[in-house]
């Protein structure tokens, strides 16, 4: 008996030292396959989509009333697109934010092609309004997209600015924010299949929502129910924008169009409360707060008085004659006569009536005398505060990160006192 037991675990000792040096055996690592050298190539990063697409290194962008950053996150690719059209006279302008999912393809496209589709449909007048222009636009810039076979999607939002309108169009969850006088005004509301509206859409065409990996998603796969391009859910996910139509009012000051990289971290008012801080109005102080043209249109216009007319001569031949004349003193940041807001070539104090006239004005309409320096300095004020525009974006897209966003990051901020003039 003991014999049998010493003999069965003999046999079960080999038996484990067979398995060990099985598993040694199998954990080699097999030998390498040697490929000949004229099969090797290297492929170029810029090969792909024809753009360095891997690169960390942010865009800056400046333009006729427009700032833009644009900064890759963590995705292989940089799949954020943008385009901006604006002149300096400021007749027309078009602004979009192309946010891509599953690639860059649809991204591209629709940076390349929409403008297009949309200054056609306008120019064509097929359409009724403009509303229905564009909405037609983006209908066969997705339509374009599909024939070509491609995967991947983009969410967009864009703005048309055009004499007194502002036509702001949008698909998916890239959004666009008016700042009023200093607050926030959200224009477009997100296209998210969490949205009841959105998924009654979906479901009466034979579509699911459900939720998934952490977030309500069309047949569990995309977050947004709107866009250009998603071919495997086209049946569902739609390109008919939402289109609203603004009238340019003097209170406007600022447009942000953004991706949901910023959105997803930074508030409406909080952005709109680093615009204000980053780019001071001052040019708002110096126009009247409500004045009228010789229509009768409240549209930031300088007041036509008689007041302001004889202001202005007086100004110009104050600066000519007596440019430092111990007469004159600062206040408010603002040089004004001691004595009166005229003055003359003997340099005479103007009638009682006149000075008069000109106290009240100031006082109802809230006007206030240019100086000098500040006419000399227009160009450089100018400048200085598109240079804010760009710093205010670029603030904007870094807050998002230290917030944690690792999405693409693209926001771009339109001066609307640009097309006021």
């Amino acid at each position: 008996m003991a014999m049998k037991i010493s003999i069965s675990t003999s046999t079960v000792m080999n038996e484990n030292n067979n398995t060990d040096s099985l598993c040694c055996l199998k954990r080699k690592r097999p030998p390498k396959i040697e490929i000949p050298s004229s099969v090797l190539c290297e492929i170029p990063v810029n090969s792909l989509n024809g753009a360095d697409t891997t690169s960390t290194t942010p865009i800056c962008f400046l333009g006729h009333g427009v700032a833009l950053f644009s900064l890759k996150g963590k995705k292989t690719f940089m799949e954020d697109t943008h385009k901006i059209i604006s002149t300096s006279h400021a007749k027309r302008g078009f602004f979009g934010v192309y946010d891509g999912h599953g690639g860059r393809k649809a991204a591209e496209f629709v940076a390349e092609n929409l403008h297009s589709y949309v200054f056609e449909m306008l120019d064509n007048g097929s359409s009724t309004t403009r509303e229905k222009a564009i909405e037609a636009a983006y209908i066969k810039t997705d339509h374009h997209f599909l024939k070509q076979g491609l995967g991947s999607g983009a969410c967009c939002v864009t703005a048309l600015i055009e004499g007194k309108e502002i036509i702001i169009s949008h698909l998916g969850d890239c959004r666009a924010v008016l700042c009023r006088a200093g607050v926030a005004e959200a224009v477009t509301r997100d296209h998210r299949a969490e949205r009841e509206d959105e998924r009654k859409r979906i479901e009466d065409k034979g579509g699911y929502v459900e939720h998934h990996r952490g977030g309500w998603r069309v047949h569990g796969v995309l977050s947004v129910s709107r866009s250009i391009g998603d071919a495997h859910l086209k049946d569902w996910v739609s390109a008919q924008p939402d289109t609203n139509t603004l009238t340019l009012t003097p209170d406007m000051e600022y447009l942000v169009l953004a991706s949901d990289g910023l959105w997803d971290q930074v508030g409406d008012q909080e952005a709109v409360d680093l615009i204000m801080q980053s780019c001071p109005r001052e040019k708002s102080k110096q126009l009247p707060v409500a004045t009228l043209n010789e229509k009768g249109d409240e549209f930031n216009c300088v007041s036509k008085s008689p007041s302001s007319k004889l202001r202005r001569v007086s100004i110009i031949k104050s600066n000519r004659k007596r440019s430092c004349s111990p007469c004159c003193k600062k206040t408010d940041n603002n040089w004004m006569t001691s004595e009166d807001d005229f003055g003359n070539e003997n340099e005479g104090p103007p009638p009682t009536k006149a000075r008069r006239v000109s106290t009240v004005n100031q006082t109802n309409m809230k006007m206030k005398i240019y100086s000098p320096n500040q006419e000399n300095n227009s160009g450089l004020n100018k400048k200085q505060h598109s240079n804010a525009l760009v710093a205010a974006c670029r603030e904007l897209g870094n807050l998002a990160v230290s917030r944690g966003s690792s999405d693409d990051i693209t926001v771009m901020i339109i001066d609307l006192s640009h097309f006021k003039s």
